[in-house]
This record gives structure tokens, C-alpha cells and sequence, in this order.
């Protein structure tokens, strides 16, 4: 009988080392930033436009208990150096409504030639993703959900908005810009969340500028792309934290335990001739961990061609 309990205590201790060891690399991973170049080929574009550069961030979730200001350190210290012509946010700023103030400073000084431009996410309404919601996506076959929020978020989005003014961030709400470079007119459009039914399509393609070189969509979720792709030679998304914990696979190399409701989980896809870029994300949300699959932010590089094998990148 002592035997017995002797080999249960050594396996339940074994077994706890393990799970302590493994939520230690989960706390470590989720504040690994990674940074990454990719080069996309553009059809089209003008020679005036070939290497610009972009610098994708998403789901900051500032304020969120955990590694992310860890992680949100180390994304501004890796974009002041990266070089970026623009830096583009792609949703969830926050964390269930909380206030940007203690990061405003950091935000701001982050430099690009043309501009800083960012649209909100489910989370910068207060709006709930719950793991549920994703299991009745998967079973019914629903993209798109009805808000549940937290609480009223206009005064927060209000407050937000203001302070991301004072970065010098643009907050594009279901709205488009024009950045000239040289004598060519680049249209960044933004949507509101669009998977919770804040985005208004409509209203931005009343706004498009079809003599415009370039037109770039800015939706926190992926699935805006379905519909907004005939429209916009790029489009870039966040939202699914490249499914935030993931596990491996002997063939598929890893299975992401939740997408966030989208069939777009990470990198690039090419969805009717438009380029869609699916960011990972700086920053975690529900749980403070990451398995396979690092936050990042990427710098993309536009050159002019036709795509090879339809993928649209070229390294």
C-alpha cells in the first residue's frame, strides 16, 4: 500500500511540474513578439508605389491582465525601428472597453511618412467572445452574431477616439482617407467591427475612389473580405490571435482550438483576386497564454506584377 501511494504521489507531482512547465512557456510565449517581412505582389500597381512599406498591428488588447504590456513594449520597440511608410491597427485596441490613456504615449511616438490609421474590434465596444459562441459557429454554420456587451460603450469609444487623436492615430469609422505619394492617390478605407454588425459596407463603398492607384480595407474581422473584395486590392484583418492556443498536428503542423468565428486564421489568403492579410495579433485575451502561435506585427512590402500561384507574396 505504501508503494502504492508512493508512485501516485510521484506521478501527480510529475503531472504538476509538467502543467506548471507548460503554463510558464504558454505566459512566455504570449509576450515572444515576432516580427516579420513579408514582400506581396500588387497587379497594377504604379511604379511609384512599388516598395511601400506597411506595417500591420492588431489586437493590442491594452489593459488586459497579463503579458501584454510586455508584449505591447516590445511591439513599439521593434515599429520605431522597422521603417514603416504607414502603420495600420486592425481592431481590439483595448480590452473590454478600458481606457488607452497609459499607452497614448507610447502610441505616439511611433513615426510613419503617411500616417497612422486604425479601426475598432469587438472588444473596443465591450462586446463578449465567448468560446460557446465559436462552438455554435462551427455547428451552425453562423458567421455573424449579435452583439452582447458589457455595458454602454459610447462614452469609453468616445474617450478612445479622442486619445487616439492625440497619437496621431486616424480612427476611420466606416469611413475612407486619401494618402497622396507622389502623384499617386492610395484610398484607405475602415470599417467598425463587422462580424458584430457595427460595420457599414454600404456607406463605404458610396465613398470609393475608383481613380485611386491603391484601395486597402481595414476590418478587425477577416470575414469582412468576403464581401468587400471586389472592391479593395488588399485587405487587412485581426480578431482570431492566429487562434491564440493551438495544437500540434503530425500533419497540419498545428489545430487552432478557436478561430474566432472566421475560416481566416492567419497570413494570407487570396479570396477573388483580392490579397487579405489575417495579423495573429499583439496581445491575448481570455486567458494571458499562447501555444503556437507568437504575437507579431508584420511589415508589408507592395511591389508591381501579376501574382505567382495566386498567393500574392513573393518571400
Amino acid at each position: 500500500m505504501n508503494n502504492y501511494l508512493r508512485y501516485i504521489t510521484r506521478i501527480a507531482t510529475l503531472a504538476g511540474g509538467i502543467a506548471a512547465a507548460g503554463t510558464g512557456y504558454m505566459l512566455f510565449e504570449a509576450q515572444w513578439l515576432r516580427f516579420q517581412r513579408r514582400q506581396l505582389l500588387v497587379q497594377g500597381l504604379p511604379q511609384q508605389l512599388d516598395g511601400l512599406k506597411l506595417l500591420h498591428v492588431s489586437d493590442l488588447h491594452a489593459g488586459a491582465p497579463g503579458t501584454n504590456d510586455l508584449a505591447i513594449a516590445r511591439f513599439v520597440g521593434a515599429a520605431m525601428n522597422a521603417g514603416a511608410d504607414m502603420i495600420l491597427f486592425t481592431g481590439d485596441m483595448t480590452d473590454k472597453q478600458r481606457d488607452l490613456s497609459p499607452y497614448i504615449s507610447r502610441l505616439a511616438s511611433l513615426d510613419a511618412a503617411y500616417g497612422k490609421f486604425a479601426v475598432l474590434g469587438n472588444h473596443d465596444h465591450g462586446v463578449r467572445k465567448t468560446v460557446l459562441q465559436d462552438l455554435v459557429r462551427r455547428f451552425s454554420g453562423r458567421s455573424r452574431f449579435r452583439p452582447f456587451v458589457d455595458a454602454d460603450p459610447s462614452r469609453t469609444v468616445k474617450r478612445n477616439r479622442m486619445l487616439m487623436m492625440e497619437a496621431g492615430i486616424w480612427l476611420l469609422d466606416n469611413e475612407c482617407v486619401h494618402v497622396t505619394v507622389g502623384d499617386d492617390r492610395i484610398q484607405i478605407c475602415g470599417i467598425d467591427d463587422y462580424q458584430y454588425g457595427y460595420a457599414r459596407l454600404d456607406q463605404v463603398r458610396q465613398q470609393l475612389d475608383p481613380g485611386a492607384a491603391l484601395r486597402i480595407l481595414l476590418s478587425h474581422s477577416p470575414d469582412a473580405v468576403k464581401e468587400a473584395s471586389s472592391d479593395f486590392q488588399l485587405v487587412l484583418a485581426g480578431h482570431t490571435h492566429g487562434g491564440q492556443i493551438c495544437i500540434p498536428h503530425p500533419s497540419k503542423g498545428k489545430v487552432m482550438l478557436s478561430s474566432s468565428g472566421s475560416e481566416f486564421g492567419e497570413g494570407i489568403y487570396r479570396v477573388n483576386g483580392t490579397t487579405l492579410h489575417v495579423s495573429r495579433g499583439v496581445g491575448t485575451t481570455l486567458v494571458p497564454f499562447r501555444l503556437l502561435t507568437r504575437p507579431e506585427i508584420t511589415l508589408l512590402e507592395l511591389h508591381a506584377g501579376k501574382n505567382q500561384a495566386g498567393s500574392g507574396i513573393i518571400t
